[in-house]
């Protein structure tokens, strides 16, 4: 029974969401650098050497972050280039080299490890020279240096759309794409499938139009995104049009990555031989290129397949001798390949010899958050199967926290799961329900969104076939009748001239003859005419279909370039800000810069939304106050405690009540805490009596002043709150905390009878 539970949990690795991205330009080949760097010792001083020095800079930057080559001499290229661009007085030289310093590690610097403060000096630069290319490219690399975690995500995905306008707005039509296809990418770590897979095929879109072929990158971060909603034939589908084109393309660099993607679509569709194959062609391709880690992961990979046909030994000896010699490229990846197999064979003590050296390696500081969550997960498994369930919790504990930071919904959907085996081998029942609901959560959180869409289309298809099939009915029918009612009439006429009429029976005989000609015309054209307006009436159906389709989606645009709209005034307002000195102006600035940013999330949400037009209020509460939690710099010191009812919201509802959240949030951070003051902020929201709810936003800072009244308040943030509580006819009061510290804000207002439970 221990050992079953292991297998089950082996193909949480291979879920992950793995995306290769290509340089955002092309690498040089090996020649050509060797040629460039000849070039460079003969070239003197001037603008040549210049841009020798940072084409081979940012060569070596861009490879070190595709292939984890070592940067070499890119940190003396970039003082090279530095140098020469002020002696040279060339802005835009001087700018590119600021912008290569700022993406090489700064270890040796307490101050700024990020490099952080090179890239915004550049981004100052390039807005005094209006050079919207420049400005462009210091915004992306500065969304690079932020971690991709839940909680740099929302950094990097803000500073990639001024990246994305500003590009648009100097005709870089392949930069503008490439940063599409980075938000698209950020989207799917978030969790938003749907709306990656829109933004990646605009950007297929614009890289035909622009004549890209190198298009295997976005093929395969559409792999991704309709793999994790369970579309795996449309996966495998994007998956094999990724290998055709790097084949086409001739770019083999990562063909053994790509091929392992194809048989782990394979995997997961039940077909291991066709995985098998594919899994041997990248071992292949990763041999032929002597990639060792390349080699260690395929053929763990390989591996796990043999485990899952219950070959346990033969595993394991494939894994040592294929794998064995280049353990030091990847180990994590390797002693996990051993403790499964180890585990499969029921040799519990060889596994956890393999697991002391992988969890030592997890502790080391520098590794990776994504190693150290699956040294916590491969350890977390061994002891299920173990049936050591004491110890699995901490590792499962941890892995979860790990996974939940970077924002991966499926692989916490796992770990739920997996916990919740823990707990009910404990007989810790309530805490195994609470996982177990977790899971349930977040795995139908990805899927519903496709089962739905699949499940609407189908009852439209199978309502618009009824219709059809009854108005072909009913059309026969009538015809039918007519037909008959016609008949009777002629047959009566003619037997009654028939009969009072003898002398004239060859003349009624043929005027009979003649009559039935024409009623047979009439009946044609009769028929005719009723077809005709079955057409009809099957078309106007289909342009009604189509056309509440465009509207919803007409709508989303609408929202999302509002969006979009009001992140540009949020950055313009920033730029403004730079050019600013007056204390009282940067303040009116930084004030409207949040307001525009808590519309722009607002717009957000509503094209994200399952119902368009509908704000999902704890959704976008928290994504406000993080957000005002990061502006601040707060996020280390004040704790943000949400209890929210979930609702969701009309959008003349959500409007003024997140522009007042929004001042009240900006309240209590600028006046309840000094400046390294830690505390907590607590924001609650609760149905009263229908239909009345009260939102209430407490701190436990240092309160009010003892002569301070909020009625004779003339500041613009408490003004605009109680303008726009009487919008929502509501009341506000601010008053202190009753818990003893602090100040709490109760805002009561009367829910929409529109507003729905989510």
């Amino acid at each position: 029974m221990h050992l079953r539970t292991f297998l089950l949990a082996l193909g949480l690795l291979g879920a992950l969401p793995a995306a290769r991205a290509e340089p955002i330009a092309p690498l040089l080949a090996p020649a050509e650098a060797g040629r460039l760097r000849a070039q460079l010792w003969r070239t003197p001083a001037g603008p040549v050497r210049l841009r020798l020095l940072l084409q081979l800079a940012n060569d070596l930057l861009a490879r070190h972050e595709e292939q984890e080559t070592p940067l070499d001499s890119a940190a003396v290229y970039g003082q090279q280039a530095l140098a020469l661009s002020t002696q040279l007085t060339d802005p835009a030289g001087h700018i590119r080299s600021l912008y290569v310093l700022g993406q090489l590690p700064r270890a040796g610097s307490a101050a700024d490890t990020t490099g952080r403060a090179l890239l915004r000096q550049g981004l100052a630069l390039s807005q005094q020279a209006r050079s919207p290319a420049l400005e462009a490219a210091g915004w992306f690399y500065l969304a690079n240096s932020y971690p991709r975690t839940k909680a740099g995500l929302p950094r990097k995905l803000a500073d990639y759309a001024r990246a994305a306008v500003l590009f648009a707005q100097a005709k870089r039509p392949l930069e503008h794409a490439y940063v599409l296809k980075t938000m698209a990418d950020m989207h799917l770590l978030q969790g938003h499938s749907g709306q990656a897979e829109q933004e990646l095929l605009h950007v297929l879109a614009l890289y035909r139009a622009a004549g890209h072929r190198e298009l295997h990158y976005t093929y395969d971060l559409l792999r991704g995104a309709t793999r994790q909603v369970g579309n795996y034939q449309a996966a495998l589908r994007y998956s094999l049009a990724a290998v055709e084109s790097a084949q086409a393309t001739r770019d083999t660099t990562l063909l053994d990555y790509l091929y392992s993607n194809v048989a782990s679509i394979y995997k997961e569709l039940q077909q291991p031989t066709q995985a098998l194959a594919y899994y041997q062609r990248a071992l292949q391709h990763a041999r032929q290129r002597q990639v060792p880690a390349g080699i260690v992961s395929t053929s763990a990979a390989i591996s796990r397949i043999l485990l899952s046909q219950h070959r346990p030994a033969q595993a394991l000896r494939f894994l040592q001798a294929s794998a064995g010699a280049y353990q030091a490229a990847s180990p994590g990846v390797y002693l996990r390949g051993l403790v499964e197999c180890y585990v499969a064979l029921g040799q519990y003590a060889a596994a956890e010899r393999s697991l002391r050296p992988l969890l030592a390696q997890a502790a080391q500081p520098a590794t990776s958050d994504m190693d150290r969550m699956n040294a916590h997960l491969a350890s977390g498994r061994f002891y299920l199967a173990a049936g050591r369930y004491a110890e699995a919790r901490p590792h499962l504990q941890q892995a979860l926290r790990l996974c939940q930071s970077a924002g991966f919904l499926l692989q916490a959907a796992s770990l739920h799961q997996l916990l919740f085996r823990a707990d009910s081998a404990q007989g810790r029942f309530p805490a195994a329900i609470a996982h177990l609901q977790q899971y349930k959560r977040l795995n139908d959180s990805v899927f519903n969104a496709a089962r739905h869409q699949q499940l609407a289309s189908l009852q439209i298809q199978y309502d618009t076939r009824q219709k059809e099939q009854n108005i072909a009915l009913l059309t026969k029918q009538s015809l039918l009748q007519q037909a008959r009612l016609h008949q009777r009439e002629q047959q009566r006429n003619a037997l009654l001239v028939g009969a009072g009429l003898l002398l004239l029976l060859l003349g009624l005989g043929y005027n009979r003859y003649r009559l039935k000609q024409r009623s047979n015309r009439q009946l044609r054209a009769q028929q005719a005419e009723i077809a005709q307006h079955s057409q009809d009436l099957a078309r106007l159906l289909a342009e009604q279909r189509a056309l509440l389709t465009e509207k919803e989606w007409m709508l989303r645009e609408i929202h999302h370039r509002v969006k979009n709209n009001l992140q540009v005034i949020g950055s313009l307002l920033h730029t403004q800000a730079d050019y600013s000195a007056e204390p009282a102006t940067l303040a009116a600035l930084e004030q409207s810069q949040h307001r525009v940013q808590a519309m722009a999330l607002l717009h957000q949400h509503l094209y994200q939304a399952d119902r368009v037009g509908w704000v999902p209020l704890p959704a976008y509460v928290q994504e406000l106050a993080m957000h005002l939690l990061d502006a601040f710099d707060a996020a280390g010191r004040v704790r943000l405690h949400l209890d929210l009812a979930p609702l969701a919201l009309p959008v003349a509802t959500a409007t003024p009540l997140g522009l007042a959240l929004n001042e009240l949030l900006i309240n209590a951070l600028k006046h309840a805490f000094a400046p390294s003051q830690a505390g907590t902020l607590t924001l609650t929201g609760q149905q009263l009596t229908p239909p009345t709810y009260l939102l209430s936003l407490a701190d436990d800072g240092r309160g009010l002043p003892p002569d301070f009244d909020p009625s004779h308040a003339q500041t613009l943030g408490l003004t605009l709150v109680t303008g726009l509580s009487r919008q929502l006819d509501g009341e506000f009061v601010l008053l202190p905390n009753p818990a003893g510290r602090g100040t709490v804000a109760r805002l009561r207002f009367a829910l929409p009878s529109l507003a729905v439970e989510e």
